[in-house]
């Protein structure tokens, strides 16, 4: 929903944001733009293969944005999630 949304409505967002004043900002517009291109294969994809049943898979890039994108933001919360564990803090009980 949230992909539709920006989708049918980014234009008309950035022309009423420059009509008010300066608009908004390049990177703002530039997450936006990659959004809408994560996880798409028409723009881009790595071609994964199994060395050991040969089977192949095709995974799309990723925007890797800190704004919109609920998936590469997750991704990051994981990855830090797991920095946080492993590397910072002591190995004792938690609640």
């Amino acid at each position: 929903m949230l992909y539709e949304a920006v989708r049918e409505n980014l234009a008309t967002l950035l022309e009423e944001a420059s009509e008010v004043g300066r608009g908004l900002p390049r990177y703002v517009e530039r997450d936006f733009a990659r959004y809408l291109e994560c996880g798409v294969l028409a723009h881009g994809f790595a071609r994964v293969r199994c060395k050991i049943c040969k089977d192949e898979l095709l995974v799309a890039f990723s925007c890797k944005g800190r704004g919109v994108c609920p998936s590469c933001n997750a991704k990051r919360a994981h990855v830090r999630a797991v920095h946080l564990v492993e590397q910072v803090l002591p190995h004792v009980p938690y609640r």
